[in-house]
């Protein structure tokens, strides 16, 4: 099994297709510390001075916006008013300066920007690394060898865990190194605001951080899993990335639509829903009665049914 994996790990790398995808994330990640530095003096324009008064500051923005309150028409001008005291007044509870950046704090702030990627590569290795060799004719050719047909997929799904890690380390590595350059060393115990749908909450990145790798990790997983068992189906790469495509932006317009389904009993035994699970960071529950377990539970079950019923067909196929 350990020669498996080893040559689909060399062929892996034998081609150009992931010393792009590496490439790409690092120009992405370098990118993006110089547009968060911009962005950050656009933001801080006019407020020199303000660092060692950021309280006063927030109390005076906090005045402006209950004003805003008072007299304005506009309903979604109040909302953004009241949205912003109450980020501004978690910030002065939990004593968070939001003009402080080190490398720690932009590594926690910018690394879903990364991350975004490396799914969509993955994605996109996973419905390619088998339907490729189906497309190609190759495929058969493994088969001299004294392994089960299983043991291929085992390997090749492996490949494709394992390249994503090393994605996910780059992108990691490579904005570490872009803030200490920018922004400085810092200390993962800084503390941080962090903005979702349960609220606002106090942390450290040191907290945070862990838990925002190892959810996106195990959602990633879950589109590897599906564009993997398409690309079983498939003998066209074209369609097979086509689709599994597809599935990843398709999901994110879906969960727009969370709010109309979420009353029905059916709902949260549908994979959809679940595959948002960065958003268990800042809360509980992303839709009533369903915690972090729960839709571990389910993506589980959709991963066992989505891979054994890809396998069973690959056993059975001929590919001749």
């Amino acid at each position: 099994m350990f020669a498996l994996l080893h040559n689909e790990w060399s062929k892996l790398w034998n081609k150009k297709q992931p010393w792009i995808f590496i490439g790409i994330l690092i120009v992405i990640s370098i990118g993006t510390a110089f547009l968060y530095t911009a962005f950050d003096t656009l933001e801080g324009a006019g407020t020199e001075g303000d660092g060692e008064n950021w309280e006063v500051t927030l109390e005076l923005e906090n005045e402006q916006y209950a004003q805003t309150i008072a007299e304005s028409d506009d309903e979604w001008e109040r909302e953004f008013a009241q949205d912003r005291i109450e980020e501004n007044e978690a910030l002065l509870a939990a004593g968070v300066d939001p003009n402080e950046t080190n490398n720690a704090v932009f590594l926690n702030e910018m690394i879903y920007v990364g991350t975004a990627f490396i799914t969509l590569f993955a994605v996109i290795l996973a419905s390619t690394i088998v339907s490729s060799e189906q497309d190609k004719g190759t495929l058969k050719h493994l088969f001299v060898r004294p392994y089960e047909r299983w043991q291929f997929l085992v390997a090749k799904f492996i490949t494709v865990i394992l390249f994503a890690a090393v994605m996910l380390v780059t992108v990691t590595a490579v904005q570490y190194l872009m803030g200490t350059i920018m922004f400085g060393t810092g200390s993962f115990s800084t503390p941080v605001v962090e903005y979702g749908m349960g609220g606002v909450i106090t942390t450290t990145v040191a907290e945070v951080f862990p838990q925002k790798i190892g959810l996106y990790f195990l959602n990633m997983l879950m589109f590897v899993v599906i564009s993997f068992s398409i690309s079983i189906l498939f003998k066209s790469q074209t369609l097979a990335v086509g689709i599994g495509i597809f599935i990843l932006f398709g999901t994110n317009i879906l969960q727009g639509f969370a709010p109309l389904l979420q009353d029905y009993f059916w709902y949260p035994y549908v994979f959809l829903p679940h595959m948002t699970l960065q958003s268990y960071v800042v809360t509980d529950e992303f839709i009533p009665g369903v915690g972090l377990g729960f839709s571990l539970a389910v993506l589980a079950v959709y991963a066992v049914l989505f891979l054994g019923a890809a396998t069973a067909f690959f056993q059975k196929r001929d590919l001749v």
